[in-house]
């Protein structure tokens, strides 16, 4: 699962490491902030495509198939995930065994 506090990457990019991941499935939880408040929550899943300084594109999976979205580039915060099935709250969907 990937998680972003808003802060920069932590480490510079690392295209080896980030070409690592091309082809993982991802689940990603997104809070979306005002004034530090959360005021939603959202969950993607789907398979990274490329890596790249410009950000990371996952190619959606669930309702959102077909379509893509663009993470930023923070390798160093992937996290592979544990094994089990995910419910999504936000969609309902139940992703099972993902990789990050």
């Amino acid at each position: 699962m990937w998680q972003c506090s808003g802060e920069e990457p932590r480490e510079p990019f690392d295209q080896e490491l980030a070409d690592s991941f091309v082809g993982k499935y991802i689940l990603v939880g997104i809070s979306h902030r005002e004034e530090g408040v959360v005021v939603s929550r959202e969950q993607l899943h789907g398979v990274i495509v490329s890596a790249a300084p410009g950000g990371i594109t996952v190619s959606l999976r669930g309702v959102h198939e077909g379509k893509f979205w663009v993470m930023p580039p923070a390798v160093d915060r992937l996290e592979e995930a544990s094994p089990g099935a995910y419910t999504l709250h936000s969609t309902g969907e139940i992703v099972d065994d993902p990789d990050l």
